[in-house]
């Protein structure tokens, strides 16, 4: 009785939310979770394999997730679209002199960024400007009517070029059909499969194709264009696999809003879905490894190498919050884990120092894996990002 009580005493002092679990966490575990520079986050750790709660800690409160709510984002268009899908954006001459449509469906993958263009291959929208040029040396000037490509695209392939007061834009109307207008295709660039661009927001924490991806998810969906309807999209998306997603409420499909909210246990129920429903798979495979790849690739290194290759995790940094969320192999199982950190202090030092106590603490759960569990495995990173 005695040690029952002592028991209790302690995980009241720790600040845990006991749980009927029957594995036993080492005590280090809850020394890193109750660090000061986590300030009583919300936390999840969950039994993959039997959905059993391990551990929780105000896991149900709503709390900024940074960039760990690219996860709703690709699943949402994962849920949307196949990711075999691709997207075309074409350039046609109409019957007019010096008048060209540009027609597209919305092409998340598509650039006007000659960095993002060389560094990463991406669809480039100024060539098919330079390609209206191209086909009449004597024009001077043109006007391109377009429809499929959002005005955010067209603003910045503007700016990317040089002649702009010789070009002149204008949305097709609506209820005006493209097929009336055009006459002869000059140019045309593809995306890759959507799978790609899943990839590569999660690997690379890209903001604004995370952003495209859930526009284009509300779009495909009949919701509104807005910062509502991207929430209701996104909403409806996880709430259809059975997630709770009481409490969340998302302002941007990318995570730098501190206004977005969801609860620890609203992402880890995410997770679980993630790992068995085929249509999510995209986003399973696709998460950094830590120490390995992506977002992750510097994490765990120094902090904690025994957990190398063992965490398949998104991250999340804006000023004051520090998040990660994800999947980390303890041997014969793997756990699903959540950690939205949304106090720790806006410098920084006080960032770096929640990264760490996170790193370590699934440090203190991660082992290799047994036979019949496969380990992650990491993709090439040609370049990192600190979200």
């Amino acid at each position: 009785m005695k040690k029952l009580i002592i028991s209790l005493l302690i995980i009241t002092s720790l600040g845990v939310e006991s749980s009927s679990a029957s594995v036993v966490l080492p005590q280090p575990f809850f020394n890193h979770v109750n660090s000061k520079f986590l300030s009583n986050p919300g936390v999840v750790l969950i039994d993959q394999s039997s959905n059993e709660i391990i551990y929780q800690n105000g896991a149900d409160k709503p709390r900024i997730p940074a960039s760990v709510l690219k996860i709703f984002s690709t699943a949402a268009i994962a849920l949307t679209l196949d990711s075999k899908t691709t997207f075309q954006t074409s350039l046609y001459k109409t019957d007019k002199k010096g008048v060209f449509v540009i027609w597209g469906d919305y092409d998340p993958w598509i650039t006007s960024s000659v960095r993002y263009r060389d560094a990463n291959n991406r669809a480039y929208m100024p060539r098919l400007i330079k390609a209206a040029f191209a086909s009449n040396e004597k024009l001077k000037k043109i006007t391109l009517i377009y429809k499929g490509v959002s005005g955010s695209d067209i603003y910045q392939a503007k700016k990317a070029l040089k002649r702009r007061a010789s070009v002149a834009y204008k949305p097709i109307d609506k209820g005006v059909e493209v097929e009336s207008l055009i006459t002869e295709k000059i140019a045309s660039i593809e995306s890759p499969p959507l799978e790609k661009m899943i990839r590569f927001a999660l690997l690379y924490s890209d903001n604004v194709l995370s952003q495209k991806l859930a526009m284009l998810a509300a779009r495909k969906s009949g919701f509104p264009l807005t910062k509502e309807g991207l929430n209701q999209t996104i909403k409806s998306k996880v709430s259809e696999l059975g997630v709770d997603t009481t409490g969340m409420r998302f302002i941007d499909g990318s995570g730098l809003s501190n206004r977005n909210k969801v609860s620890a246990s609203t992402v880890s129920q995410l997770l679980l879905k993630v790992k068995i429903d085929p249509r999510l798979k995209p986003v399973y495979d696709h998460l950094p490894i830590s120490g390995e790849s992506g977002t992750l690739a510097s994490r765990f290194v120094e902090t904690a190498p025994q957990a190398i290759g063992l965490v398949r995790a998104k991250t999340g940094s804006i000023r004051g919050t520090v998040s990660l969320a994800g999947f980390a192999t303890a041997g014969e199982k793997e756990y699903v884990f959540v950690v939205l950190a949304d106090d720790v202090g806006r410098t920084r030092s006080l960032q770096d120092a929640a990264r760490r106590a996170i790193d370590r603490m699934l440090g203190t759960i991660t082992q290799p894996p047994v036979t019949g569990i496969t380990p992650p495995t990491p993709e090439s990173t040609p370049f990192t990002t600190t979200q």
